[in-house]
């Protein structure tokens, strides 16, 4: 049933009732500290309002190993890997903007003991707040390692505390990890009603906080790595234990007119076209514009079905095409990246027409075969939330004749193509049609149990605690729905995955990676595939090194094509895997793994001293 979003544009000092669905109202766009807080719908109102910092998937991670921009060749490479990135001029668009908005949550807690409420109601509100401002002051962590620490309102007589040095990284994540497990004991188990921030939202965010900053300490060489790791292990098992089924179709998350009730789905953002609240993340990487190429590596990462590495695996075929390439393999590479396939388009007088049919190879149709009795990619549109074969850009006849369908050889169908040969539709919803191509209303996760589960695996595997155990409870819930087999841990061995990492002598002290915990990291790699992590999962490593490797595409062969097509392969060879930016020249720099602090907060706040190794012409780092 098609979910209907309540709008609300009641005062807040008027406000006597509020609908229990935070995420179905509309957001007051401009908190002020002269907003009346009173009673408990008071604060309810004014906290819908912080619901819009919370992030959602998009196609991005191009700063990354899993994806390649492939816009501009050269230039239109990630500016972290190309070594270009420069000191920013102002807060806008960095993460340090986000000090705006923890002032606005500061606003609602400094009026929470003024207020008319009970302890039990304080302490609900209180927590909410520190669940807030605990997302963003985490996000500032992550990039910047120590920050200034406000936890109120600052008034004209304290700018002291602005106009002083950094809080170190000790104390600030000390502050997130108390904030988060007060708000853990003392924020109502069920929240404020469906899809609001409750008990289980809580320990998501501290799940993932603690194992960011537990790995960041033991990789970056800091103290007290262990007690992070620890309280992830516990905060993480306790979540699972509580949320222990997964939605037993991977692809539902992604495709859905509706999260509600999907198992695992912990907090969602909602859409609906006819309240005006919609998105484009389906269309955004499929138009003419799908420059976000997975990665040969990306693909070379997922298992087979055997639940053994390409690389080791007897049931693996060939790369030399995609046919064999995709054959026997984790099914969330087929919901990652489009699948092959081809069909006649003889009969058909344009890119548009629908004057097409399967053609007469088996191997041409073989696979929406497959995948329609596996994951429920089937022919044309014959169910709401799927994706379907042949690929069609919106429009009810028009089909794409084939995947792969590269951009230097586009065959008269100018859209979605690629350079690399693989096009990302983790997010593609077939029901769209033309003229709704932006009005999207699929509904998007921001914390499901499945992260949670891959905290713990590797929170466990970090502080030596993982066993069969643990992997059944985690990685082994996963992967029955991708038709993978499961993770046996005593399998896992040195010659498990010979592509394993072993350590770069590039870069001084790189760490080998243990056979047991390469798994765990491919798992999280697979299952959060296009979510975000990626970028900060290799800096909390200290593996931005894979991000400096050369990106590589599709196996081909230059004969396949009409004589004159510019097919770049590497190597440049008859044939290769294609290519498109060329290979970073240098290492990844050291001083990259935290961001500079906007040149102008210096200027403003002398106090505030660089990042190492980022020159902002203002004074000693």
């Amino acid at each position: 049933m098609k979910k209907q979003i309540i709008y609300s544009a009641v005062m807040l000092a008027a406000l006597t009732s509020c609908n229990d669905d935070f995420l179905e109202r509309t957001p007051l766009s401009e908190p002020t500290a002269e907003t009346a807080f009173a009673t408990y719908n008071n604060f309810k109102a004014y906290a819908w309002g912080l619901y819009e910092t919370l992030a959602v998937p998009g196609y991005g991670e191009t700063n990354s190993d899993n994806i390649s921009y492939n816009s501009t060749r050269g230039s239109g490479e990630s500016s972290w890997i190309r070594g270009t990135f420069v000191v920013p001029d102002s807060r806008s668009g960095a993460p340090w903007d986000y000090y705006s908005y923890i002032r606005r949550v500061n606003i609602m807690l400094d009026r929470i003991d003024g207020s008319g409420m009970t302890d039990a109601e304080k302490a609900h509100w209180r927590s909410v707040g520190y669940f807030f401002r605990s997302y963003r002051y985490y996000s500032l962590l992550s990039a910047y390692g120590d920050v200034p620490w406000i936890d109120h309102v600052l008034s004209d007589d304290e700018m002291d505390i602005i106009e002083g040095p950094r809080t170190p990284r000790d104390q600030v994540a000390a502050n997130i990890l108390a904030d988060l497990k007060y708000a853990e004991e003392n924020i109502k188990v069920g929240g404020d009603g469906n899809n609001t921030i409750n008990k289980a939202t809580v320990q998501a965010l501290l799940s993932r906080f603690t194992l960011f900053e537990g790995t960041w300490r033991k990789y970056h060489g800091l103290q007290n790595a262990e007690q992070y790791l620890q309280e992830c292990e516990r905060v993480s098992r306790e979540l699972v234990q509580s949320m222990p089924d997964v939605t037993p179709c991977y692809d539902d998350l992604f495709t859905s007119l509706s999260l509600s009730g999907v198992a695992g789905v912990i907090l969602y953002r909602e859409y609906s076209d006819a309240a005006g609240v919609t998105h484009a993340i389906s269309i955004g990487g499929t138009t003419a514009q799908s420059f976000y190429n997975p990665t040969r590596d990306m693909v070379d990462s997922y298992l087979c079905y055997d639940g053994k590495p390409r690389w080791t695996s007897p049931v693996f075929i060939s790369d030399r095409n995609m046919y064999d390439e995709f054959a026997n393999r984790d099914h969330r590479l087929w919901l990652h990246v489009t699948p092959p396939y081809v069909v006649d388009r003889s009969g058909a007088p344009d890119a548009w027409s629908n004057k097409w049919k399967f053609t007469d190879d088996p191997a041409d149709r073989a696979y929406i075969d497959s995948l329609a009795q596996r994951v429920g990619i089937g022919y044309g549109t014959s169910k709401e939330r799927q994706k379907t074969l042949p690929f069609r850009q919106g429009f009810s006849g028009g089909v794409l004749g084939q995947v792969p369908h590269y951009d230097f050889f586009l065959n008269n169908q100018p859209w979605y193509k690629s350079a690399f040969g693989y096009n990302n539709w983790k997010f593609f919803a077939t029901y769209l049609e033309q003229g709704a191509q932006r009005n999207e209303e699929v509904d998007m996760p921001i914390f499901r149990i499945e992260e949670t589960m891959l905290n713990w695996a590797e929170a466990a595997c970090e502080l030596g605690h993982f066993d069969q155990a643990v992997a059944d409870a985690t990685i082994n819930k996963l992967r029955p729905r991708a038709n993978v087999a499961p993770m046996k841990v005593s399998e896992i061995n040195s010659s498990f995955d010979p592509k394993r990492d072993l350590g770069d002598p590039a870069y001084p002290n790189d760490y080998e990676v243990s056979p047991l915990l390469w798994e765990i990291r491919r798992e999280r790699r697979i299952e959060l595939f296009s979510e975000g992590f990626r970028f900060d999962d290799l800096r909390r490593w200290k593996k931005c090194s894979y991000m400096m490797k050369q990106k590589l595409g599709q196996y081909v062969r230059k004969s396949d094509f009409p004589a004159g097509t510019k097919v770049t392969v590497f190597g440049d060879g008859a044939e290769g895997y294609l290519t498109f930016h060329p290979a970073p020249d240098h290492t990844w720099p050291e001083h990259y793994y935290l961001y500079p602090i906007p040149r102008n907060e210096r200027v403003l706040n002398p106090q505030l001293t660089q990042n190492p190794g980022w020159d902002d012409g203002i004074g000693a780092e």
